[in-house]
């Protein structure tokens, strides 16, 4: 008999729906753009429906649903898992538990998307049980996930976290939460992409051969692969705001372990993981930078996923991460 676990991701540009077993297998994924043109309860409906589906299609005699995840995006209040005011999917007063409790038939465990990710890396990262881990994705938009002393931190009311929302540049450009200045407003991939417009409108990358666009982070690091100047500049001026950023985190946090995820990080993976360390260990105080891991997750779109199973199997398991 095969224990299975109905898991969703929701993203700002795509939404992730599988079903795995209780050894993390993912046996059948589904992989969609995140629609804005749709509301919000229609939304987790449909991803609803897209879990039953692919638990009809993959299911057996026998088989046991042990039970359903989803990661959404932030910030998400605990324990009621209602959507508060997400900046990348301008959704508010969402209480996305109830809504997909009710679609499944089921309860449904909800976290935010990056707490998930950190119970991703937690269990199934390549360091798995460090007990204090810092999750950061660098993706569309900017977040993380902390664990403290082998147990997921949410704060006070579930707001724990927001690490793209740390002020790293006075005065900056503003952020979607509509403050100024914030990492996201800086390191993010939409914010990526709208300087690579720019710099297009002022003539740049006219005599690199990128493909067809839109283009934004991916291009603007095979552009620095190849020694652009601009690029580079921006890679490094992006790299420098993540490393202030890390270095503050690892200060107040002391943790083992920092695991990087997200596309933008991923695909920039080769061109600042040395300065990242370098920058970090720099800004760090020497206690608390010396047997500190910085690493870049190999799970890939998966964390989210394989958080969800850990939430799940955490439940029925008993004492650990709640």
């Amino acid at each position: 008999m095969r224990q299975l676990i109905l898991a969703a991701d929701l993203g700002a540009t795509k939404i992730l729906t599988a079903v795995l077993d209780s050894s993390g297998r993912i046996l059948i994924q589904e992989k969609s753009p995140t629609p804005y043109d749709q509301e919000p309860v229609k939304v987790l409906e449909q991803i609803c429906a897209s879990l039953l589906g692919l638990q009809q299609q993959v299911g057996q005699e026998g088989d046991r649903v042990m039970g359903a995840a989803a990661a959404v995006p932030g910030p998400l209040s605990f324990p009621a898992a209602v959507m508060l005011d997400s900046p990348n999917l301008g959704w508010k007063e969402v209480p996305v538990r109830d809504i997909m409790t009710e679609g499944l038939g089921m309860p449904v465990i909800v976290e935010k998307d990056t707490n998930m990710a950190a119970l991703g890396a937690y269990y199934f990262g390549s360091t798995p049980f460090s007990p204090n881990l810092i999750y950061i994705t660098v993706s569309t938009g900017v977040g993380g996930g902390l664990i403290l002393d082998g147990r997921l931190y949410r704060g006070q009311a579930g707001g724990a976290g927001e690490i793209g929302h740390m002020v790293v540049e006075r005065n900056g450009p503003v952020c979607g939460c509509g403050r100024r200045g914030c990492l996201e407003a800086v390191a993010a991939g939409r914010v990526l992409a709208r300087r690579v417009e720019q710099m297009r409108a002022g003539g740049w990358g006219a005599d690199m051969d990128l493909g067809p666009g839109p283009w934004g982070a991916r291009e603007l690091g095979e552009a620095a692969r190849r020694g652009d100047r601009a690029a580079l500049a921006v890679v490094r001026e992006t790299t420098q705001f993540l490393g202030q950023a890390i270095a503050n985190l690892v200060n107040l946090f002391n943790p083992q372990l920092v695991v990087l995820g997200g596309s933008v990080a991923q695909g920039w993976r080769d061109l600042i993981s040395s300065s990242l360390d370098e920058q970090v260990r720099s800004l760090a105080f020497p206690l608390n930078a010396r047997d500190l891991r910085i690493e870049f997750t190999d799970l890939g779109e998966a964390i989210g996923l394989l958080g969800c199973l850990a939430a799940v199997l955490h439940k029925e398991r008993g004492p650990g991460i709640n």
